[in-house]
């Protein structure tokens, strides 16, 4: 499928209320709030078949996790009556998400002529072997030698960067209750 003309991206507007109890996670929620507003500011359509697969990868997920946590305490257990009863329901409106932002920051990509050097591979690698421990061998031996299998992910992080970058962010201090009137 190419990507599809993706507009409002740079210069979002987003309200943050900065809460003191939540600094260590955000600039992961800033960077959510920015996503949740350039994907309201683009009226896509999102195919229904894309989310439908999403939402038989996220049932097939949430049941090996399942399967995996019941054989972990002690042998395998079946689920529990109703527990998956129409999980694509329940997960409908997060694969919907997840599809149009995939969509959304392909056409960003598109838009910008994004490019992944060689150079940003191994560094990506390189990263990837702190935060992992492991020596930057193991990494390009499960990657593979070319690491093709990061492109992706550097891509989908630099429409992130740019987005975010150029959102406008209108800031307010959430005070303690006892500081509320």
């Amino acid at each position: 499928m190419p990507p599809i003309a993706v507009k409002n991206y740079k210069g979002v507007a987003v309200e943050w209320v900065k809460n003191e109890a939540s600094a260590e996670n955000e600039d992961m929620a800033m960077r959510e709030a920015i996503l949740d507003q350039v994907l309201a500011a683009n009226d896509i359509q999102v195919p229904q078949n894309l989310v439908d697969h999403e939402i038989t990868r996220m049932v097939m997920e949430l049941k090996h996790k399942k399967k995996y946590g019941s054989m972990m305490f002690g042998g395998y257990s079946d689920f529990m009556e109703g527990e998956l009863a129409d999980p694509r329901e329940r997960f409908r409106e997060e694969a919907f998400k997840l599809v149009k932002t995939r969509i959304v920051l392909e056409g960003i990509i598109a838009a910008e002529n994004f490019e992944v050097s060689k150079a940003e591979l191994e560094e990506e690698a390189k990263v990837i072997a702190v935060r992992q421990q492991l020596p930057v061998g193991m990494v390009k031996e499960f990657l593979g030698e070319d690491l093709e299998l990061l492109r992706d992910d550097v891509l989908v992080r630099k429409a992130m960067d740019l987005v975010c970058a150029s959102a406008v962010i209108k800031e307010e201090t959430l005070l303690p209750p006892v500081f509320q009137r």
